[in-house]
């Protein structure tokens, strides 16, 4: 088993439910204005709906068993993922982040081409310390030289 080199428990945001929030009700108020309470007005909120639903599951604001609750970092470069359900998905290599201040998405290929994650880390949803280390992680240029 590779030694764990970096650990990060992941919580709920209250900034990213505000976000996803406001950006769903924007999206939802300009298509129905566009498509002037026809019946693609109620494909719309249907749809707009459910992606709200499955960014709050994915972000633990909904009970899913999909929900990452924690990454690691392993000594040979290799992440994994572990979700609300217990189970695991390892052997991730980090191909790309982008890093903020308030923000840090985190862009994870698996063994295989589907097998693709994104993680979105907001600030108010870890430890302070722990997303430093992980920000600096993700800016030095040697991380994604392969």
């Amino acid at each position: 088993m590779p030694l764990i080199i970096f650990s990060l428990n992941i919580s709920r945001s209250n900034r990213l439910l505000v976000y996803l929030a406001l950006t769903h009700t924007l999206m939802l108020v300009t298509l129905i204005s566009l498509l002037a309470l026809s019946w693609w007005s109620l494909v719309v909120t249907i749809l707009v709906g459910m992606s709200f639903i499955h960014y709050c599951q994915r972000q633990q604001w909904l009970k899913s068993t999909k929900s990452i609750i924690k990454i690691e970092r392993m000594a040979n470069k290799q992440w994994s993922l572990l979700f609300w359900d217990n189970s695991q998905s390892s052997g991730l290599i980090l191909t790309k982040s982008f890093v903020t201040s308030q923000l840090v998405i985190l862009y994870f290929k698996g063994p295989t081409w589907w097998s693709t994650h994104s993680v979105t880390i907001m600030t108010d949803a870890v430890d302070a310390e722990l997303l430093r280390q992980l920000r600096v992680y993700c800016r030095d240029p040697k991380t994604f030289q392969q």
